[in-house]
């Protein structure tokens, strides 16, 4: 019975193996058989896609494409962007670039020098006016036989006593240039429009020895820079234009005397007042 039994359930398998595998047989065949209908239905979808509005099915087997360069740029036109025909503008910036990097290069020359002589010949380069101590006389472009005999290395016997830059637009770093002045007396700014509030933040802490200041004519310049100037203590005169005309301008003024005796400040009157919109 028990071989009887072992016998049946042998047949059983062989019978079901048989059937698998003619039924693999047979998907593989009708998968081949079908083959090219399957692809077309494919593409009927995709272009059922592509008409519905969705995106369509990437093809994987194509290669990637760069991106085609165009000739023209649909972003937002710089300021000083050529294509956006603002010709004045983008002349003036390249003509600042072009003096910033002028005057950086030609003060790197003259670090070499010491802070002294290096600070007077690019004040007189960009146009200004210095005196050394026991010299009487002011340097300057138009005196060329003087320039030409100061040093061409370091001479500790030329101490920068007085620095003239009026009207010259001055720009925030040019400041680096001038400083570790530690025997200067007199430092005029009168005119340069880019002497504000930061400016006269930055000068207080780096003119020790500084006795007379002038910043008239600084239309940028409000009572909340000059109450940085009560940190020079040696300071002796200042001359200021109250362009605004406010009162804590003036109250300011009477502060910074309070707290040095020895100040006097001139607060001169706007030459033109300006006339409001309404």
């Amino acid at each position: 019975m028990l071989l009887q039994r072992c016998t049946q359930k042998i047949k059983q398998i062989l019978k079901c193996r048989s059937v698998c595998n003619s039924m693999q047989m047979n998907t593989t065949h009708s998968f081949y058989n079908n083959y090219e209908a399957t692809i077309h239905f494919i593409r009927y979808l995709r272009k059922r896609l592509v008409a519905v509005g969705t995106e369509p099915i990437k093809d994987r087997n194509k290669t990637r494409r760069a991106p085609k360069r165009l000739l023209f740029k649909f972003d937002a036109p710089n300021t000083y962007d050529f294509l956006s025909f603002n010709l004045k503008e983008w002349w003036q910036h390249k003509r600042d670039q072009f003096v910033k990097i002028t005057e950086d290069y030609q003060y790197k020359e003259y670090v070499t020098l010491g802070s002294d002589l290096a600070a007077a010949k690019f004040v007189i380069y960009v146009g200004g006016k210095v005196r050394f101590k026991n010299h009487n006389e002011w340097l300057d472009k138009t005196k060329t036989r003087e320039i030409s005999k100061l040093p061409t290395e370091y001479d500790a016997t030329y101490i920068l006593e007085e620095l003239d830059l009026n009207g010259y637009p001055l720009r925030y770093e040019h400041l680096d240039f001038i400083f570790g002045l530690y025997y200067l007396k007199k430092l005029s700014f009168r005119g340069c429009k880019s002497i504000d509030d930061w400016a006269l933040d930055k000068i207080s802490a780096e003119y020790p020895s500084l006795e007379h200041l002038d910043i008239s004519e600084c239309e940028n310049v409000t009572e909340r820079g000059l109450e940085a100037l009560y940190r020079m203590p040696n300071l002796k005169r200042l001359t200021t234009t109250n362009f605004h005309g406010t009162a804590a301008f003036d109250l300011t003024c009477f502060m910074l005397e309070d707290v040095n005796p020895y100040l006097t400040c001139e607060v001169q009157q706007v030459k033109y007042k300006r006339i409001s919109a309404s």
